[in-house]
């Protein structure tokens, strides 16, 4: 059942002021600082390198050469979380702080994070209440020849299917997610999933989701999730916001 946007605002106030973070993460221009924006040209070319890598014809010399400059960019950068960052301002409002945490991990999200260099990434598009994503897999997620590995199939869809409850506001944690894989799931493809609330009972949130490769259906999920209680969610993204 889809779910109004006064329903969505309501549900969600106890943990976050009132606000969809999803919401603000996918159509808040404002959300994009100049610090995210270098985060995620940074993991973009670091995406390109992983690519390269999972199918270059480079030389055994040439790798270690790559290897030592690589080790040297490494060694050169910064360690440690810089008070302030993205999603940690001081003096901003709880319920503001804890928005802020939920964008930064998604911007960190192995799956979504586009600062991630590790996700592909999935891009995520709010339409008619449900969700609808977008990803390409490259070589360095084969599983079968010329496939992606089942266990990425898997994992976008528990990011899919947990973005339409949580844009939905009754946001919970992953009960249970089947994944029926109906044909094989090409790499180097643009694939589409579509993700949905279907229904809630007490603290149970009910999500189904398929993905194609053109009109070719490849897999089908259902998902089951958990609501939990608003203040210990709050207190894990006000930890993990103050500790990083």
């Amino acid at each position: 059942m889809a779910a109004s946007d006064d329903d969505e605002a309501g549900r969600s106030a106890d943990l976050f002021g009132g606000r969809n973070p999803f919401r603000s993460w996918t159509e808040d221009p404002g959300y994009l600082t100049a610090e995210r924006l270098a985060a995620r040209a940074a993991a973009d070319s670091v995406r390109r390198l992983i690519d390269r890598l999972a199918a270059t014809s480079a030389t055994a010399e040439q790798m270690i050469a790559l290897a030592e400059r690589l080790d040297g960019v490494v060694d050169a950068m910064p360690l440690g979380a810089r008070p302030g960052g993205p999603g940690a301002e001081d003096g901003v409002a709880e319920a503001s702080m804890v928005v802020g945490e939920f964008q930064r991990l998604l911007e960190r999200s192995p799956v979504v994070g586009r600062a991630n260099p590790v996700a592909p990434p999935l891009r995520l598009a709010v339409v008619d209440g449900r969700i609808e994503a977008t990803v390409t897999f490259g070589r360095q997620y084969e599983g079968p020849p010329g496939c992606v590995h089942g266990g990425f199939v898997a994992a976008i869809f528990d990011e899919a299917l947990g973005a339409a409850q949580a844009f939905s506001g009754s946001s919970g944690m992953t009960g249970r997610l089947t994944v029926d894989y109906r044909s094989p799931t090409p790499l180097d493809t643009e694939l589409r999933i579509q993700a949905e609330m279907t229904a809630t009972e007490g603290r149970k949130i009910f999500c189904r989701g398929r993905l194609w490769a053109g009109e070719r259906l490849c897999a089908e999920a259902e998902g089951l999730f958990v609501t939990v209680d608003a203040a210990r969610v709050a207190e894990l993204f006000a930890r993990r916001a103050r500790g990083r």
